[in-house]
């Protein structure tokens, strides 16, 4: 049985977009059980309708049902979920439309019509928007004529057994309300879980404004005038790599990592990404912040007070490097698979050169992170650096907050 699901799988080709239902496991079995169960009751109601001698309206029933086999079949063959949602919804709307007429109105084929509400909430969990709202307006303009002619199809012909519309409103009881309508339910559950799980993983990814926005579509690029972009390197770890077990190394990057993810969410930065031992977060983008210089160096601070006690429960000897730079640069999205959201500029560039200026265990930032983050923070000078394309530039060392900053 896997087997069988994992190659219709293999072969299904998506509709287009815009639909509530994305997952291509979903969409495969639901369309076979849906495909399949319309068969039976199909065969089912055709012979009812013979038994009963409305040979009009079983062998419309016959036709309808000869299209949902036909469908689910191809369907099974060549995964186009597009074409058969299509053959399967209206080939439905025009079975009912004429069984209706044929049993001469709503009363008398048992409400039959009342399957155009299925195929109305069918079409909207696996057509777009504009082809559901299609074939539902056709649905309800239909239904709006026919009520009109309703008096009118009754006086075409005689009234059919009682019997028979009893138990076509029953038979439209039973597979909707036991079987279409909880299948429906249990879809849409396993749907949301999917959106659920879906949107956390993509939040672990980008920030979440930008998140939102990669959602709605379109291209995600801005420019930011006024950011500070950190870069950290952990000393040591390249050597202490070949020591250890790639599982041990792994474990001992994550816990790194993850307390650094935890000191960005408490200071108000915004994680961009981890580059081998390297780490990289920025203040001021994706959305402003006045004290985007000051949000990086109580990170700085934070990040290095954190490592004596990252080695004391690792039992290693790390120490950090860290850069700060402030001003303008380019944010964006990148990549259309494993895509990330990442920073362009002189402004980055020039971070990641402190960083690597940096002496082990301190921070290294530029006039221009002085300049933003005011008097609230100890510098000492560190002198001049030659930065590539920026030639000569005056540096100094993060060393604490000042104490009118600490007493706040």
């Amino acid at each position: 049985m896997n087997r069988f699901w994992g190659g219709v799988e293999r072969r299904y080709r998506p509709p287009p977009a815009d639909l509530i239902i994305e997952e291509p496991a979903v969409v495969t079995r639901i369309a076979v059980f849906a495909g399949v169960a319309c068969v039976l009751n199909g065969i089912f109601i055709s012979a009812v309708f013979f038994g009963f001698g409305e040979m009009i309206a079983g062998w419309i029933t016959v036709t309808g049902t000869t299209f949902y086999l036909g469908s689910t079949v191809l369907f099974i063959l060549s995964g186009r979920a597009d074409l058969f949602m299509h053959i399967m919804l209206w080939s439905s709307l025009v079975l009912n439309l004429g069984t209706h007429v044929s049993l001469g109105g709503f009363i008398w084929s048992g409400g039959f019509l009342m399957w155009g509400i299925i195929i109305s909430s069918m079409a909207a969990l696996f057509l777009t928007r504009r082809q559901a709202v299609t074939m539902t307006g056709t649905y309800l303009l239909s239904g709006i004529v026919l009520a009109f002619f309703e008096l009118t199809l009754r006086a075409l012909r005689a009234r059919p057994d009682p019997v028979l519309s009893t138990f076509l409103a029953t038979d439209i009881f039973v597979f909707s309300v036991l079987l279409v309508v909880p299948t429906i339910m249990l879809l849409m559950r396993q749907v949301f879980a999917e959106r659920e799980r879906s949107e956390s993983l993509l939040l672990n990814i980008l920030p979440e404004v930008i998140a939102n926005r990669l959602k709605r579509g379109g291209v995600v690029a801005d420019e930011h005038q006024s950011c500070t972009v950190l870069f950290a390197d952990i000393v040591g770890f390249t050597d202490h790599s070949s020591l250890v077990a790639p599982e041990v190394l792994v474990s001992e990057l994550n816990h790194i990592f993850s307390r650094f993810d935890a000191l960005v969410a408490d200071c108000g930065g915004e994680k961009i990404k981890t580059m081998g031992d390297g780490y990289m977060a920025v203040a001021g983008a994706p959305e402003e912040h006045p004290d985007h210089a000051s949000v990086m160096c109580e990170l700085a601070l934070r990040m290095q007070a954190a490592i004596p006690e990252i080695n004391s429960e690792l039992g290693t000897d790390f120490r950090l490097r860290i850069g700060l730079n402030s001003g303008r640069l380019v944010a964006g999205i990148v990549g259309t698979a494993r895509f990330s959201y990442d920073l362009w500029g002189d402004t980055v560039n020039v971070a990641s050169r402190m960083e690597s200026l940096a002496p082990p265990g301190r921070i290294r930032v530029t006039q221009a992170v002085v300049g933003e983050a005011g008097d609230h923070w100890v510098f000492e000078t560190a002198g001049t650096c030659d930065v590539k394309g920026k030639g000569p530039t005056e540096t100094y060392l993060l060393v604490s907050k000042s104490p009118s900053r600490a007493r706040v």
